[in-house]
């Protein structure tokens, strides 16, 4: 399995460090990293990017708008997008509760980067 690609990533958490994490694990393999810190950043971020964006990689747990609200909102302008949740705190059955295409995706905090790429490029293939 490849973990490398070209597709746009937008990652949402509150927590500043994992969004460093992410962006250093993913950039170097060719993804674009879009980063927020808050759900109502990453809407600000989405429309003002104006491209395509492939995955949404968010927290459950945000500030404001939580994870799941978010990705529906989300949806709603990129509804091709895929969205690969994360947590250190739910089970992977809370990304499953949602009826929705394209929320099947979960990782748990904290992940390794090899977890990480192979997760992400599982939910993009």
């Amino acid at each position: 399995m490849r973990i490398s690609g070209s597709e746009t990533v937008l990652a949402v958490d509150d927590d500043l460090i994992m969004l460093e994490l992410v962006e250093k694990v993913l950039t170097p393999k060719g993804y674009q990293v879009l980063s927020a810190a808050s759900g109502e950043e990453a809407l600000e971020v989405a429309t003002s990017h104006g491209k395509k964006i492939d995955l949404l990689l968010t927290d459950v747990m945000l500030p404001g708008i939580k994870g799941q609200d978010l990705a529906k909102l989300i949806l709603q302008n990129y509804p091709e997008i895929n969205v690969l949740f994360m947590s250190g705190y739910l089970c992977p059955s809370m990304a499953h509760n949602d009826s929705e295409r394209r929320f099947e995706g979960f990782i748990q905090k904290p992940f390794s980067p090899s977890s990480l790429l192979r997760k992400v490029r599982k939910i993009l293939d």
